[in-house]
């Protein structure tokens, strides 16, 4: 039993490292300007997170978008005909890069995952939404926890909705690669 759940944890630890790298890791994340306007977002609407209950705009929104992201992520899983699909699988020639469909496949990924996260804080927030004695001997800590959290967990929402755009525009970017692949297919007819 204890190696079996070893190799659950081992398998899905590759999985998202084969994600990560995928996307690009922490130099994609921190060259996206998706993640830059969430962060100065955040940082502009410091009041609402500071005096709002967030949480409850978040779980009222993301669960609505991540279910069209899935939707959205299995259609692109089988968008475009065989020799597209067979084309954007192609390995680039430069050793190590993923193909143009693992970088797709990876951006949505990362689109999922970060709005479960999103979702998670949310969940945590109104969980420890509760009021505290102002002698409790916590009352110190979370006097300075409490809007670093907020601050993080509206950060991911806000990071989630930015980065809907960006789902969006690698979709319009492989319809615009299948666009090129069905004129090349089709010759000077299609002009």
């Amino acid at each position: 039993m204890l190696h079996g759940l070893k190799q659950s944890y081992s398998g899905v630890g590759g999985i998202f490292r084969r994600y990560w790298r995928t996307y690009g890791g922490w130099r994609a994340l921190a060259l996206s300007i998706y993640f830059h306007a969430a962060v100065g977002l955040t940082a502009a609407l410091a009041h609402y997170w500071l005096s709002e209950p967030w949480w409850e705009t978040a779980l009222s929104v993301l669960p609505n978008v991540l279910g069209f992201t899935l939707a959205g992520f299995t259609i692109w899983l089988g968008f475009g005909d065989e020799s597209f699909r067979r084309r954007l699988s192609e390995a680039p020639k430069a050793a190590g890069q993923a193909s143009a469909f693992m970088g797709v496949s990876a951006s949505f990924v990362h689109f999922v995952v970060v709005q479960i996260c999103a979702l998670l804080s949310a969940v945590w927030a109104k969980g420890m939404n509760f009021p505290l004695a102002q002698g409790h001997w916590l009352r110190p800590s979370i006097d300075w926890l409490a809007p670093l959290g907020h601050a993080v967990g509206f950060l991911l929402f806000v990071y989630a909705l930015t980065a809907a755009l960006a789902a969006t525009l690698g979709v319009f970017r492989a319809a615009s690669w299948y666009d090129h692949h069905r004129r090349q297919q089709g010759g000077d007819e299609t002009h």
